[in-house]
Order: structure tokens, then C-alpha cells, then sequence
């Protein structure tokens, strides 16, 4: 795929400038045995076939010149009895953030520019089996890559006050297909955020994040309240988000993270498409001595679509449709042996999710436990 060749020839470059000039960099390996119980997220209706699952995950980070940053990112899950739940993820990121001043105060700045990519499947909901559209496999309907390009600027004028106002353009592609009258997921969006941040204590700190998104589809038509396609029209989409929480870290070894959000979403023809959706979250991670970690979240969300009333009619959008639910994942990490600046470590990870849908269809469970090596450098 030539997403996957532009991410290895990504990492190369990032490998080479990492051998030029290096102060600060790391590397994280990890191997792991898992078990899916419900690897495609069908409904108990389509008998889910639980799988057993190997994955492989390397991370690398580095910072040199005290300006530069370079990240980069590989995964890659094979299921033994089902090669329709295998994932490839990839990213690779670089970004540059300094300071300076204007009328004596102090300002900072970051650019950044990344790149993803996405490999996996599509297996219908409402079949159990690979999809299909007209006759012809569309297996491939949701590999994807995306270049993200951000602008942020921020402002501290005391100890516990700080403002950041950002700006992000993003492009995605979808794999392309020559089918009569199947929809085209490519879009663009421009992303603009303000954010404010106060710390009434060294322990902990409140955010505030307020965005709006304008994202215009490629070449995909808007719909009537009835489901039909409005001919001569093309799908944009205006979102407004919130975004805040609380971050308490009563020592180097304890933080709780809580979160809030709530998006509103509209289109631009008949309002078919619009929607609420938020979600809230408690997450946790505790260091225990020296070689132990216990991290934790609980999260629920919810999606309402507003206008629409027969969902079912639309069995390719996926990504529209009531749901209600929750997880929860409990993770254990230990440290086995250290050697200069280098470690192994044995993790555990647990997770569990339950979500409900206006259409029994997307109405499911799933359960993924997972153990394995992580090896960490620098």
C-alpha cells in the first residue's frame, strides 16, 4: 500500500536526522497475546467469533537542538482465525516550538506537521461479513491517510494563568472506488481552539477548551429529511465542541485526569445529519515504588442524531448512528529488569465496552484482555 511505503521512508528520514544531532530521544517495543472477544463489534444477533490476537507496537521520540521534535509510530495486530480483524496503524510527526517576547511579556509557539494512516477491513454490522455495495467488495472502504498541519500560540501572564489559541488544517483521503452512487468520505476541516488553563495549586489545574470545526466533504451529497441524496449539493459539516476537566497530581507518582465534553454538529442542506454527542472520563495512573504502574479509566458517551428516525437505511454510515455506552480499562505494568538506560517490563491490559443503538445492530459487547513484553531505551 503506498500510505505504508511513505510512513517507512517517513521514519528513514526521521532515523537519519535523529544520527545528525540527538539530546534527547526514546524508544518503546512492545509484543503482547491478547484475546478479543468480539474483534468486528457485531451485535450478539450475528454470533461474534471470539479470536486470540498478537500485536506489535514501536514508538520513537526525539528532541534535539532543544527546538525539534520528531515522533514517529508503527502497529500492527494479527488475529490467528480471522485475518479480517488485522490493523495496521502508522504516524510520524515533526514540530517546532520556541518563545519570544512582545511588549516585554513573554509568549510561546509551536508548528507542527503529521502524517497517519490507517489499514483495516470493513466488515458490515448488519451481515457479519466483509461489505459490499452494488455487487462489488468494499472491503476497503475506511483505509485512510491524513496530513495534519497546527499553528499554536499561547500566553502566560502569571504562575497560574495560561491562554493558548491554535489553528489546525487537516486532509483525509478514503480508498477510492468506482461505484455508482457510493459516497465519497474525503474531506478537509479547519479546526480553531482556545484554551484556557488555571492552576490554583501546585497539585492540580482546571482546563477549558472551546472549538469550532468547519469540515467540507470532496465530493459527497447532502440529504433530505427522507434519506434521498439532494443532487447538486455537496456535504459540509459545522461542529461546535467543548472541552473541560480537572487534573489533580498530588505527587510525581499519582495523577487523576477528569473530562468533560459535549460537540454539537450541523450540516449544510437539510439537517439529516445533525447530531449531539459528549462524553465524560475519569483516568488514573499510579506508580507504586519504583517498578510498579496501575493506570485506570472509566468512560461514557453518548451520539443523539437529531433528525434522523430510520437508521437502518443507512447501513454504510457507520459513523452516524444513536449509540449510548461505556468502558472501562485496567492496566498493570512491572518493571523487570533495567540496564543502563534501558528496561523490560511485563503489562497487563484489560478492557470492557458496552454500547446500545436505536438500531439493534450496533447494539454490542466486547471484552480485549491483553499480556505481553514492553521494552523501553533512553
Amino acid at each position: 500500500m503506498a500510505s505504508i511505503r511513505v510512513l517507512i521512508f517517513f521514519l528513514a528520514f526521521l532515523c537519519s536526522l535523529v544520527v545528525q544531532a540527538s539530546n534527547n530521544e526514546a524508544l518503546n517495543a512492545t509484543v503482547a497475546y491478547g484475546y478479543d472477544t468480539n474483534p468486528h463489534r457485531l451485535s450478539d444477533a450475528l454470533n461474534p467469533i471470539e479470536q486470540q490476537f498478537a500485536i506489535a507496537d514501536v514508538r520513537f521520540s526525539e528532541r534535539f537542538f532543544k527546538l525539534i521534535s520528531l515522533r514517529a509510530n508503527a502497529s500492527k495486530s494479527l488475529y490467528f482465525d480471522d485475518r479480517r480483524a488485522d490493523e495496521f496503524s502508522g504516524y510520524a510527526s515533526i514540530s517546532l516550538r520556541s518563545s519570544f517576547k512582545l511588549w516585554k511579556e513573554k509568549f510561546r509557539y509551536k508548528f507542527s506537521a503529521n502524517y497517519r494512516t490507517k489499514d483495516k477491513t470493513y466488515v458490515s454490522k448488519t451481515t457479519g461479513l466483509v461489505a459490499t455495495f452494488g455487487g462489488q467488495s468494499i472491503a476497503d472502504r475506511y483505509d485512510s491517510t491524513q496530513q495534519n498541519y497546527l499553528a499554536a500560540f499561547s500566553y502566560e501572564p502569571n504562575s497560574y494563568l495560561d491562554f493558548e489559541l491554535s489553528y489546525q488544517y487537516r486532509t483525509k483521503e478514503y480508498q477510492a472506488f468506482d461505484i455508482v452512487g457510493l459516497s465519497n468520505l474525503d474531506y478537509s476541516h479547519a479546526r480553531y481552539v482556545l484554551g484556557i488553563e488555571y492552576r490554583p495549586s501546585k497539585v492540580g489545574k482546571f482546563f477549558l477548551d472551546g472549538t469550532i470545526k468547519n469540515r467540507d466533504y470532496t465530493d459527497r451529497r447532502g440529504k433530505d429529511l427522507n434519506n434521498v441524496d439532494v443532487i447538486d449539493t455537496n456535504l459540509s459539516f459545522s461542529y461546535w465542541l467543548l472541552d473541560m476537566g480537572y487534573v489533580y497530581r498530588p505527587s510525581k507518582e499519582v495523577i487523576w485526569k477528569y473530562t468533560y465534553n459535549y460537540e454539537e454538529r450541523r450540516d449544510n442542506v437539510s439537517g439529516y445529519f445533525n447530531s449531539t454527542s459528549g462524553f465524560i472520563s475519569i483516568s488514573a495512573r499510579h506508580q507504586v515504588g519504583d517498578y510498579q504502574f496501575f493506570t485506570g479509566r472509566i468512560k461514557y458517551s453518548k451520539n443523539s442524531l437529531i433528525n434522523q428516525t430510520q437508521q437502518s437505511a443507512n447501513p454504510l454510515d457507520d459513523e452516524n448512528k444513536d449509540k449510548q455506552g461505556g468502558s472501562v480499562n485496567i492496566g498493570y505494568e512491572l518493571v523487570l529488569a533495567t540496564l543502563f538506560d534501558t528496561n523490560f517490563a511485563f503489562y497487563i491490559d484489560v478492557e470492557y465496552r458496552h454500547f446500545i443503538s436505536s438500531d439493534p445492530l450496533f447494539t454490542y459487547d466486547s471484552g480485549i484482555a491483553s499480556a505481553g513484553i514492553r521494552w523501553s531505551a533512553f
